[in-house]
C-alpha cells in the first residue's frame, strides 16, 4: 500500500505570499522569493530521507546507516530546487508545502543519479569530501575487511543508495499535497527524465569505446543533463501550479534542452581548461577518463595527423599527465574547437532565453536570463 498523500498546506504550512504588481516588478522579487519558499536548501531533501528512514527502520541499523550516508552526500548549488520553485511561483503557485516537497524530490533525483554515476565513474568524493561509497569503504576497512571487500562493500552501498534516493523521490511525489492528476503526472514526468538519463549515461560510457569522431556529446547532453537537470525542475513546477497546457509543456521542454546542453558543455570546458582550485575538479579526470566531448571531437576533425595522435595517446590513457593536459589544451584552442563550443553555449543560452521571453510568464523568463547570463562566466 502506498502511504496517504501528505496533508494539504496549513497553518503550520502557510502559503507563500504573492504581492500584486507589476511584471517587471515581481521578476526582480523572484530571487528572493525563491528563497523563502524553499527555505534551508538541505532540508528540503532532508525531510524525505526522515520518512526514508521511519519507513526502513524495521530493518535495522544497517538501512539507518545507508540512509544518513546518502543524506550526508547532499550538496551542491541546488540549483534543481530553485527551478522547481522559480516556475511553481512564477505560474502563480502559493502552498508552500506542495512547493517544497516537489522540490525535494527533484533533489532526490539528482542525489540519485550522482550516487549512480560516483559508481559507474569509481568516484569515492564528492563535493570535497567522501560520498556514499567512500563511507561505506572506510567503514568496511575499519572493521578488518580488505580493499577488495570494503570495495564491493561501497559500491553496493552507492549503488542502493541511488536505488533508495529515486524511489523515495517518486513516493514525495504521488504522496505531494496536489490533486491526483498533479501526483501522477509528475511521477510519471520524473521516471520519464530518468530513463532519458540513463540513455545519456549508457551512450556516454558506450561512447569510451568508439572512435571520439563517432560519438554524440550534443545528444549526450541532451539526455544526460538537459532533461533531468533544467527541463524536469521547471515541468514540475509548472504541474504544480497548475500550468500543464501543451503550449507551456512544449516551451519549458524547448527551454529546458537549449539550457540544459549550454550548460554541459560549460561543465566540459571547465573539465578540460579549469582551475581545479575552484572548480574541485582534477583537470586531467575527464581526459584521463576518455570523455568524448564536443571540445575533443572538433578538435580531432580539425587537427593534423600529429596533434590527432596526441590526443587519441592521452585520451583515455591512466597515465596522462599534466604536460599531456597541456598539449590537448593547447591543440583544442590552436584548431578553434574550444572557440566553436563557446559559440555553441552562446547560440543555446540565446535560443534558451529567446523562447523563454516569448513563451514563458514575465518573471520566469528574466530568472532564466540570469542564470543564462552566470553560466557565460562559469568558473566552478
Amino acid at each position: 500500500m502506498l502511504p496517504a498523500p501528505v496533508a494539504a498546506a496549513t497553518e503550520t504550512s502557510p502559503a507563500i505570499g504573492i504581492e500584486h504588481g507589476s511584471a517587471v516588478g515581481l521578476a526582480a522579487d523572484l530571487p528572493a522569493r525563491i528563497d523563502d519558499a524553499i527555505g534551508e536548501p538541505a532540508h528540503l531533501a532532508g525531510s524525505l530521507w526522515a520518512e526514508v528512514g521511519r519507513r526502513t527502520a524495521p530493518a535495522g541499523p544497517e538501512m539507518a546507516e545507508l540512509v544518513a550516508a546518502a543524506q550526508a552526500a547532499d550538496g551542491g548549488k541546488f540549483l534543481r530546487p530553485r527551478l522547481v520553485a522559480a516556475a511553481y511561483l512564477s505560474h502563480g503557485g502559493t502552498d508552500l508545502a506542495l512547493v517544497r516537497r516537489v522540490a525535494g524530490a527533484v533533489q532526490l533525483v539528482h542525489l540519485a543519479l550522482c550516487a549512480h554515476d560516483d559508481v559507474i565513474d569509481g568516484d569515492r568524493v564528492r563535493h570535497g569530501r567522501p560520498n556514499v561509497i567512500g563511507r561505506a569503504e572506510a567503514a568496511a576497512r575499519a572493521t578488518g575487511l580488505d580493499d577488495a571487500a570494503a570495495t564491493r562493500q561501497g559500491e553496493a552501498s552507492g549503488l542502493l543508495a541511488g536505488d533508495l534516493a529515486l524511489n523515495a523521490a517518486v513516493l514525495a511525489l504521488i504522496t505531494a499535497p496536489a490533486p491526483d492528476s498533479v501526483r501522477l503526472r509528475s511521477a510519471a514526468l520524473a521516471l520519464d527524465a530518468v530513463e532519458q538519463t540513463i540513455a545519456g549515461e549508457l551512450l556516454d560510457v558506450r561512447s569510451e569505446s568508439l572512435p571520439p569522431e563517432r560519438s554524440r556529446p550534443l545528444l549526450v547532453a541532451r539526455l544526460k543533463t538537459a532533461a533531468y537537470s533544467v527541463t524536469l525542475p521547471l515541468q514540475l513546477g509548472a504541474i504544480a501550479a497548475g500550468a500543464d497546457g501543451p503550449a507551456t509543456t512544449d516551451a519549458v521542454e524547448r527551454v529546458g534542452t537549449a539550457l540544459g546542453i549550454a550548460y554541459q558543455l560549460g561543465d566540459d570546458d571547465l573539465g578540460l581548461f579549469g582551475d581545479p582550485a575552484t572548480t574541485g575538479k582534477s583537470a586531467l579526470s575527464d581526459l584521463r577518463d576518455g570523455k568524448r566531448t564536443e571540445h575533443i571531437r572538433l578538435a580531432l576533425e580539425r587537427a593534423d595527423v600529429v596533434d590527432r595522435t596526441s590526443i587519441v595517446q592521452s585520451l583515455g590513457s591512466p597515465d596522462a599527465t599534466d604536460d599531456d593536459a597541456r598539449r590537448v589544451r593547447a591543440i583544442v584552442t590552436a584548431t578553434g574547437a574550444r572557440a566553436t563550443v563557446h559559440e555553441l553555449i552562446e547560440a543555446h543560452l540565446d535560443r534558451g532565453i529567446r523562447i523563454a521571453r516569448a513563451e514563458l510568464p514575465h518573471p520566469l523568463a528574466e530568472y532564466l536570463a540570469g542564470l543564462a547570463r552566470g553560466l557565460r562566466h562559469r568558473t566552478s
